[in-house]
């Protein structure tokens, strides 16, 4: 258990420096968001692109496909759930839903699977980064505009657009073109990848404790612990049912079951402000499942196969 705490501790010790450097003023907000820009836009899109340029060939049906299975039966019952119980409209249901399986893939799951299984697991994280991003958000997009009676068709065709502007969607297309040439990457841009790339992970977690969204008040705590519950403990087990159902084993196995179990992501956050609704909850459930996914993060490696 000392190993599997030495993995996470240091991962959480760099997300709440950078909430500490926020909140007593060591940095301006505007070096954050430099930092932050820096991370989205250069250092992680060089690691994803190096690592799938340069990986074994990936499996995208069965580890990428339990993933995107296992959100998508858990987001159509939490949503069906917020409808029936919580009596929440479209645009609220579909935001819980998002709440309860859109994970932090990129700031929080590239650090942890770099730390607990090297490149070869950041390599195998990136088919479930492509799926989870690509999907997850439009759809949830798409429901909260019909919720308010916009066209669907119109709606995700702003949503698809939006992602071909995603660094970490485009740095993950072109490596995938890369691989279909079959050229070896140079190695002066193998290196110089390797440089820029380095620095994402570390520079991550810090700004993701920087960028935390801040609760104005507690309010929906039924909704922000079920949310957390689904994140946290359904869909891992419903995924690593999938993926032992579908034959992943070992590492595969293990990378897509804890990139299952991470926290909620900001992104999630972020959409509910932007059409202000459950915007309270949204940012209440990034921060206790953030907060939670220290233990349950802990529990997980301990048990899934290294």
């Amino acid at each position: 258990m000392s190993v599997l705490f030495g993995i996470v501790a240091p991962v959480f010790a760099l997300i709440g420096m950078g909430a500490l450097a926020i909140r007593l003023r060591l940095m301006e907000p505007a070096a954050v968001r430099g930092m932050t820009d820096f991370v989205f836009y250069t250092a992680i899109p060089a690691l994803l692109f190096a690592s799938v340029a340069e990986a074994p060939p990936l499996r995208l049906l069965d580890v990428a496909g339990s993933f995107l299975a296992g959100a998508l039966i858990l987001f159509v019952l939490a949503l069906l759930l917020a409808r029936a119980l919580l009596g929440a409209k479209l645009a609220s249901a579909a935001l819980f839903g998002l709440n309860c399986v859109y994970g932090n893939t990129v700031l929080l799951g590239v650090p942890v699977i770099d730390a607990a299984y090297g490149s070869e697991g950041v390599a195998t994280l990136l088919a479930v980064v492509a799926f989870h991003t690509s999907v997850l958000l439009p759809l949830a997009t798409v429901l909260v505009e019909a919720g308010g009676g916009h066209s669907p068709l119109g709606v995700l065709r702003a949503a698809l657009l939006g992602l071909l502007r995603n660094p970490v969607v485009v740095s993950i297309l072109l490596a995938f073109a890369w691989r279909a040439t079959g050229f070896a990457m140079p190695v002066p841009l193998h290196r110089f990848l390797a440089l820029i790339g380095a620095a994402g992970p570390p520079l991550a977690l810090f700004c993701l404790g920087a960028t935390l969204p801040r609760p104005a008040g507690w309010s929906g705590l039924p909704e922000v612990a079920l949310a957390a519950l689904f994140k946290l403990v359904a869909m891992p087990a419903l995924v690593a049912l999938l993926a032992y159902g579908v034959g992943v084993r070992g590492l595969a196995f293990s990378v897509v079951v804890l990139a299952s179990g991470l926290p909620t992501g900001a992104n999630a956050f972020l959409l509910a402000r932007r059409y202000e609704t459950m915007m309270e909850a949204s940012a209440s459930t990034v921060v206790v499942s953030t907060a939670l996914a220290m233990l349950t993060l802990t529990l997980l490696l301990g048990w899934l196969p290294r």
